[in-house]
């Protein structure tokens, strides 16, 4: 496959784990019932940890059954093990403080901010990698982040008494573009399975201790609890950064989080099917300008990822 159709394919990727990833807060919407925001994501961490291990597990016996040389056989450098544990806490944090943000805030808004993600990525980039991005790249990102904020300034206008929510959806913002940076690095050496596999069991031991200090119900206690958590780690975890870390060996994280920017399209639409969540012109206005500001960057030259901005190999 050539570079071209990579691309291509990263992309098409990248924007299906979007679609997935679009789920996820109204899993854990649904899931408030029954569980607290991080008894929710350590569950859909656990779960991802099996489904990645078993994944990882039947590659490892598919190779010995075909007399294949198992495709990654090295130790573990301590920049990689850095990296790997990095990767898991950055993730966690990160769904930590959107779950936290949900609880004080409505969907919109908090998805809104979390995915102001490009500009703490764009920051990462140039500063640790020397990575430019041609005009092009810049005037997209910025009438897509423009949108981004459009299509809810109504409620951002009104919501006076939900800054606690906005504060964690930014700081999760922050932990994003962190996450999406060391994953950047870790695809020059790691598949997508092997990299999820230890994202998801380093965020399931990091949120644990929360859970045990805060003494609050870990496991669902009906069937829909169990279905809502399960459906959260297939679609959102598996498939859903699955296929976000699967286009990063194509893809800049920051192209990555910018089209991270159509989530709060698809949340908002789903809000507005499931909750009833109103959708206004500017909505719709801004709908628009984020699949416009997302064609102008993802159409540009910096859409490769560079290979002198990554991890080396060696």
């Amino acid at each position: 496959m050539n570079e071209s159709n990579k691309t291509t394919m990263a992309i098409a990727s990248l924007f299906v784990g979007v679609v997935a990833l679009s789920f996820g807060s109204i899993f854990i919407r649904w899931s408030e019932s029954e569980l607290s925001p991080n008894a929710t994501i350590f569950n859909r961490f656990w779960i991802g940890s099996m489904v990645f291990g078993l994944w990882q597990g039947y590659k490892a016996i598919r190779q010995r059954l075909s007399g294949d040389k198992p495709v990654q056989q090295h130790s573990y450098t301590s920049q990689e093990l850095l990296l790997l544990l990095g990767a898991g806490t950055f993730f966690a944090a990160t769904l930590a403080f959107v779950a936290w943000s949900l609880t004080q805030t409505s969907v919109a808004i908090s998805t809104i901010l979390h995915n102001l993600t490009p500009i703490f990525t764009s920051l990462g980039a140039w500063l640790l990698f020397g990575q430019g991005f041609n005009r092009q790249f810049v005037i997209g990102m910025v009438v897509a982040i423009g949108g981004a904020i459009g299509i809810e300034i109504q409620q951002i206008q009104i919501a006076t008494g939900e800054v606690t929510g906005g504060i964690a959806a930014i700081v999760s913002a922050v932990f994003m573009g962190a996450y999406l940076l060391v994953v950047e690095q870790l695809r020059t050496k790691f598949d997508p399975i092997t990299i999820q596999l230890w994202v998801c069991a380093i965020a399931t031991i990091s949120i644990l201790p929360m859970l045990v200090f805060a003494q609050e119900r870990v496991l669902p206690s009906s069937l829909n609890g169990w279905l809502f958590v399960i459906f959260l780690a297939l679609i959102c975890q598996v498939l859903g950064q699955g296929l976000l870390t699967y286009s990063v060996a194509s893809l800049s994280s920051v192209v990555v989080s910018l089209v991270h920017l159509l989530e709060p399209v698809f949340s908002s639409i789903l809000a507005w099917a499931l909750f009833w969540e109103k959708l206004s012109f500017s909505n719709w206005v801004g709908f628009a300008l984020v699949l416009i500001g997302l064609y102008l960057a993802v159409s540009s030259q910096a859409v490769v990822n560079l290979p002198q901005n990554r991890l080396e190999s060696g």
